[in-house]
């Protein structure tokens, strides 16, 4: 009897997990490795030791002191478990790597890093989330400083407070970068592949020993950008594949090119900045679709015959909606060539959209001798141009033959535009037309108020008329809405905000 019941016995091993392990590193040279004991560990040995840790294990953590550690040998372990390495801060421990195309840190696929408070310097990718192959490793960065090298992503992947001096590749996955600092980027791999930038400064000039220019790509994917400034870049989206792009209040400044479409990406841009930029702020081409809303453009140039702020080509659709263009122009070579549309211009157009409503278009004080176009214009016919509640102040210059749809308009201070006289107000003086200075009127971008007794309020075509202004202030607010991008009639300017009512 008690045989048999021996034999009926079900025995269960249950393993038993290893504790995470910490490991203190103690020295910072970079000595030939004989194990990582309390008193003396170097990083190097420290990294070897978490490898030989239960590579099923919990998160392993090395610890780096204050201070300056060469790694003269080459590339450190890889680990197989996830690992947390930690810094005293990026301003105290700095971490250099002194031979070529090595990487510093790096764990297997799917295995979680984190670096963390520390400074890093390398020939190839100081943090790699990516040389296991495309399956990435969820990665977090914090508190780092990039010198040198790049940083790969490639799975779910974190930065914040941290410095990029040199280049993020977005290789796949999902990337979300807040309240930091990047040189330049490049996003490419799939059409799921999506980096996020927040409260982001993208400064082509952080990195004072690198002469290069900084160059912003978007080669297939997605890329949101939101609460950020661009500046001393230009940017260029390629999109092999499906690949859109997102503005959310971002502040293009001072860039040396405009944000560029080549093939058919998708741009949305929302209550953003243009301003000071030497090469446009944005050039639409390659069959792209672009939709930008609650935006200003303010003194951009360029040396080229169409589009101080913005030029279309080709096959594309750009729609402009609630948005105000200020003083932007040429260079003084350009006229000759017959400029045409410092705010908007088109050329090469074969099937192009050009939608604009509830925009306003200022002139600059002073515009170059001979352009033919100082708000709107452009060179050929292949387009479809609709022009609606806008304001106009400056002139249009369009080939034979472009007729624009047209309706709710205020033109000053000629008959330029070809506008409809009996859909819209046409040789309104500048003093009847009344725009107060460009400034800050509400909202999260700059705008043209107009005074009480403007001619382009309750001047809109009410089919048209959309249903918030610039600021996101209701429409109407009097009997009609007001033509331009400022709805002035009947709403206070000190509860006009940034936000979607």
């Amino acid at each position: 009897m008690l045989r048999h019941f021996a034999a009926g016995l079900l025995i269960v091993v249950l393993a038993v997990e290893a504790p995470a392990a910490t490991f203190q590193v103690t020295r910072t040279d970079d000595p030939s490795p004989n194990g990582c004991a309390p008193a003396d560990c170097s990083l190097r040995e420290a990294m070897a030791a978490a490898a030989a840790n239960d590579p099923l294990g919990p998160t392993d953590v090395i610890l780096v002191p204050a201070g300056t550690i060469s790694l003269t040998r080459g590339e450190l372990t890889l680990v197989s478990q996830p690992l947390r390495v930690q810094g005293a801060g990026s301003s105290l421990t700095r971490i250099v790597q002194t031979e070529e195309f090595t990487n510093v840190f790096w764990t297997a696929a799917g295995a979680d890093l984190a670096v963390v408070g520390m400074s890093l310097k390398s020939f190839r990718a100081p943090v790699d989330g990516c040389h296991s192959g495309f399956q990435g490793v969820p990665l977090l960065v914090d508190d780092v400083i990039f010198e040198g090298g790049t940083l790969q992503v490639c799975g779910v992947s974190t930065v914040r407070r941290s410095e990029i001096r040199t280049t993020l590749y977005a290789n796949y996955g999902q990337t979300v970068v807040e309240d930091s600092a990047i040189r330049d980027f490049t996003v490419q791999g799939s059409g799921d592949t999506q980096l996020t930038l927040r409260r982001v400064l993208v400064d082509g000039e952080i990195d004072p020993a690198n002469p290069f220019e900084a160059e912003l790509s978007l080669i297939r994917g997605q890329l949101v950008i939101e609460d950020s400034t661009i500046t001393h870049s230009h940017m260029t989206m390629v999109g092999i594949g499906p690949s859109t792009l997102t503005l959310r209040r971002v502040h293009y400044l001072d860039n040396t090119g405009p944000l560029r479409t080549e093939t058919d990406v998708l741009v949305t841009i929302d209550d953003s900045l243009f301003e000071d930029n030497t090469a446009r702020a944005l050039y639409a081409a390659g069959g792209a679709d672009w939709t930008v809303s609650g935006s200003s453009f303010v003194n951009n140039r360029v040396d080229g015959n169409a589009g101080g702020a913005i030029v279309l080509e080709d096959d594309t659709t750009l729609r402009i909606r609630n948005s105000t263009f200020s003083g932007n122009t040429f260079s003084v070579d350009a006229a000759a060539d017959g400029a045409r549309g410092a705010a908007v211009g088109f050329r090469n157009t074969s099937g192009a959209q050009l939608v604009l409503s509830h925009v306003t278009m200022v002139r600059p004080a002073v515009m170059p001798v001979g352009v033919v176009g100082t708000a709107l214009g452009g060179h050929g016919n292949g387009i479809a141009l609709s022009l609606s509640n806008s304001i106009v102040q400056g002139s249009c210059g369009f080939d034979a033959g472009v007729v624009p749809n047209n309706a709710g308009n205020v033109e000053s201070s000629g008959d330029t535009c070809r506008l409809d006289p009996d859909a819209n107000r046409i040789n309104v003086s500048v003093a009847n037309l009344a725009l107060r200075a460009l400034a800050n009127n509400g909202g999260q971008t700059p705008t043209h108020f107009p005074a009480p007794a403007s001619h382009a309020i309750d001047r809109a075509s009410t089919p048209q008329c959309l249903s918030t202004d610039q600021r996101h202030v209701l429409r109407p607010g009097g009997l009609r809405c007001d033509a331009g991008a400022v709805e002035a009639d009947g709403n206070d300017r000190l509860f006009a905000s940034g936000f979607d009512p």
